[in-house]
C-alpha cells in the first residue's frame, strides 16, 4: 500500500514551508512569471528536503513514538514501514531533491543542506537541550524564509525575520505545553526534554514571545525603511488580522487544547485559516494595487 509511504513523508506538514513564498510577496515580484516558478519550485524541493529529515527523526525517535498516543501510529513506530526500506528510499528521494536544488540555485541548495544538516544535529543533541530545542525549530522556519528570499532574489528584512523567530518560538513552546497535558505522567517517558518544562514556566515563555511576535510585527510594517521599500505605509492595516490570529491561536492553545500539534491547529481552525486568508488578500490588495510602485529588492 502506498499509504504507509504518504504518511511518512508527512505531505501535511509542508504547509510549514508556505513562508517560503514571502520573498516573492514582498519583493513584489508575483508579476514575474520566472520568480513564481522559482518560488514553486524552490517550495517543492524544500518540502521533500523537510519530509526527508522527518523520516530521519522518525528512524530515530520510533521507540520513543511508540509510547505517544497519537505518534505510535506513525508507520516507522507502528512498523507498517520496515525501517531499512524507510532509510533506502529517503536516501535516494534526498539525492534527487538536493542535486535539483543545486540546479535551481547554489546558494538554495547551501541553505537547504544547512537545514538539513541543522535538523539532524537537533534530532541528536539539541532536542535534548531545554529551551535551546525549542530555538532549533524556530531557526529553521527563519532558514526557510531566507531560502525564498534568496531564490527570487531579494534580501530579507531583520525585522521580519525576527518576526519569523519569534512565531515559530511561540507555537514551539505551545507545542511543549500540550505535550505535557496530553502525556501527563508518561511525558518524560516520551521526550525526556520534557521533564525540563513545566505548564506554569512554558505558560510564561509563551507569554512573552507573543508579546515580542507582536511588537516586531508592528515594528516592520511601520518602520521607515520598510515604507520606503515597499513603496507604501498602509500596511499598518495588517496590524489588526495579525492581533486576532495570535489571540486566536492562545484561544486553540488554551481552550481547545490543540497546542501539541500545531500543524493540525492551524489546518483545522476556521478563524486561523480566515485570518491568514484575508491577511494575504490585504497584503497583496496594499502592496501591488498602487499606481506606479517600483519592484524593490527589499522586504
Amino acid at each position: 500500500m502506498i499509504v504507509p509511504y504518504v504518511k511518512l513523508l508527512r505531505p501535511h506538514q509542508w504547509v510549514k514551508n508556505i513562508i517560503l513564498f514571502a520573498g516573492i510577496i514582498f519583493g513584489k515580484k508575483l508579476g514575474e512569471v520566472e520568480s513564481v516558478e522559482r518560488a514553486i519550485a524552490a517550495f517543492f524541493l524544500f518540502s521533500l528536503t523537510a519530509s526527508c529529515q522527518y523520516v530521519i527523526n522518525d528512524f530515530l525517535d520510533r521507540k520513543e513514538d511508540a509510547l505517544h498516543p497519537e505518534k505510535k501510529h506513525r508507520p516507522l513506530a507502528s512498523g507498517a514501514i520496515s525501517p531499512t526500506v524507510a532509510l533506502l528510499l529517503t536516501a535516494i528521494l534526498l539525492s534527487g531533491t538536493l542535486l535539483l536544488s543545486f540546479q535551481l540555485l547554489p546558494e538554495f541548495f547551501y541553505l537547504v543542506t544547512f537545514y538539513l544538516v541543522f535538523n539532524v544535529v537537533y534530532s541528536r543533541f539539541l532536542k535534548h537541550m531545554v529551551i535551546l530545542d525549542v530555538m532549533s525549530i524556530s531557526i529553521g522556519f527563519v532558514v526557510r524564509a531566507i531560502a525564498g528570499s534568496v531564490v527570487v532574489g531579494v534580501s530579507f528584512s531583520s525585522w521580519l525575520l525576527l518576526c519569523t523567530f519569534m512565531l515559530a518560538l511561540y507555537w514551539g513552546f505551545g507545542k511543549r505545553r500540550g505535550e505535557l497535558i496530553i502525556l501527563e505522567e508518561g511525558a518524560v517517558g516520551h521526550r525526556k526534554i520534557l521533564e525540563e518544562y513545566s505548564v506554569n514556566f512554558l505558560d510564561l515563555m509563551m507569554g512573552i514571545v507573543a508579546t515580542m511576535t507582536l511588537v516586531t510585527y508592528v515594528m516592520y510594517v511601520t518602520s521607515p525603511t520598510t515604507i520606503e521599500n515597499l513603496g507604501t505605509d498602509k500596511m499598518v492595516y495588517t496590524i489588526p488580522i495579525v492581533v486576532y490570529a495570535i489571540f486566536r491561536s492562545l484561544y486553540i492553545i488554551y481552550i481547545k487544547n490543540m497546542g501539541h500539534n500545531p500543524t493540525k491547529a492551524i489546518l483545522t481552525d476556521a478563524g486561523v485559516l480566515a485570518a491568514g486568508f484575508f491577511w494575504l488578500l490585504l497584503v497583496v490588495w496594499i502592496m501591488y494595487s498602487g499606481p506606479g510602485q517600483s519592484l524593490p529588492i527589499h522586504l
